[in-house]
């Protein structure tokens, strides 16, 4: 019951949220995210307690405190943005956002390897789908299902792929990323979420090992594909920076496994400098490090 009335709320927000004027929705969606942060307590905690171990020795608690309350902003202001999606043309887009790096990158294609790109829960990551209708082809992304709700899975499946994206389940995906990079496609994979210790390795990220999912770098290896980080930053309201950043140089020193091992700490390298540049700007609100103890 509680499935299907979360499909339906959706649903109806989405339904709202596309009435209302534009600058007005995204003006509402960042004070939703303000509200959330006075009473999402749990989230909050979560997001105050990454912060704490990570930036804790560079910045005071009042600083931190409004980085926090700045990423719940920015949550609030991306679901109205990702709601609207199927409404938003190319030229709309174009005048969003900022695109830096997009000739470079498109190069790599030449040399007929496909292309990784880094991604990460950062920004408005979903509007970067919008990239498939700009380059005229269609780019594959990577997504977790959500297996406890399958109405919501594919409500928010089929926004992703108004965009032009190719979503495809991360349950047994290599065989069908292998193939699309074959045939000189780019596919996007996110790093950032914890993965589970049977599948992850331990990787620094901000000082602490985190369980890091070694797919990119398997991938990446085995295919000789690049991997090209992509962020896209908020910058000021109703606008955005999609930053294409240089190809990765991979370390291939012939032993597979300390390079599958080096090269994700080189993807977790790269997407922590980025936040560190904008720290309000990334998924705080996910237990990257560890999961949440157990009461004994």
């Amino acid at each position: 019951m509680i499935h299907y009335l979360t499909y339906w709320i959706l649903r109806a927000f989405s339904f709202l949220i596309n009435l209302l004027p534009e600058d007005f929705s995204l003006w509402a969606g960042k004070q939703l995210g303000r509200a959330m942060f006075c009473l999402d307590r749990g989230h909050r905690k979560v997001a105050l307690e990454n912060l704490h171990l990570a930036l804790g020795k560079e910045k005071s608690g009042e600083e931190l405190l409004a980085i926090a309350r700045r990423t719940f902003e920015n949550l609030g202001m991306m679901a109205v943005e990702f709601f609207r999606l199927p409404r938003m043309d190319v030229e709309t887009f174009k005048k969003r956002v900022k695109i830096e790096g997009l000739d470079e990158a498109l190069k790599l294609l030449e040399k007929d390897k496909g292309m990784l790109l880094l991604l990460s829960h950062f920004g408005n990551w979903e509007m970067m789908g919008m990239m498939s209708k700009l380059i005229g082809d269609s780019i594959m992304v990577i997504a977790k299902p959500m297996k406890k709700n399958k109405r919501v899975d594919q409500f928010i499946t089929k926004i992703r792929s108004s965009t032009g994206l190719e979503v495809v389940s991360s349950i047994k995906s290599s065989r069908t990323v292998m193939k699309a990079l074959s045939r000189n496609r780019v596919v996007g994979i996110l790093i950032d979420q914890r993965a589970k210790r049977s599948e992850g390795i331990l990787a620094d990220f901000f000082g602490k090992e985190a369980p890091t999912t070694p797919a990119l770098a398997v991938l990446a290896m085995k295919t000789g594909a690049p991997v090209v980080p992509v962020f896209m930053v908020r910058n000021g309201f109703n606008q955005h920076r999609l930053v294409i950043q240089k190809p990765l140089e991979l370390v291939h020193s012939g032993d597979i496994k300390k390079d599958v091992g080096a090269n994700t700490q080189l993807f977790n390298h790269a997407l922590e400098s980025m936040i560190r540049q904008y720290p309000d700007q990334w998924f705080w609100v996910h237990r990257r490090w560890e999961r949440k103890k157990r009461a004994s």
